[in-house]
């Protein structure tokens, strides 16, 4: 998925107040992380999900939770 297809579905799914509030509450979380961000965003437009939990491993073990959590909010 390519970054404005993750844009479009985002804006759909924060149509639904519990996914915006669970969304907002981790996106705070992960924003308090400087340089978090875009490997983030890296990690959410990957297609294969073997990469994915690769990518995920590599993160800090503060932050592997909310990301994984993440990525299941907008997958679902």
């Amino acid at each position: 998925m390519n970054g404005y297809e993750l844009i479009r579905k985002l804006q759909n799914k924060m149509q639904d107040s519990n996914f915006a509030q669970k969304f907002n509450r981790l996106a705070q979380e992960l924003n308090s992380i400087p340089g978090l961000q875009q490997e983030i965003i890296k990690i959410a437009q990957m297609t294969n999900e073997r990469e994915r939990q690769k990518a995920i491993k590599k993160l800090p073990d503060n932050v592997k939770k909310s990301v994984a959590e993440l990525i299941q909010l907008l997958n679902n």
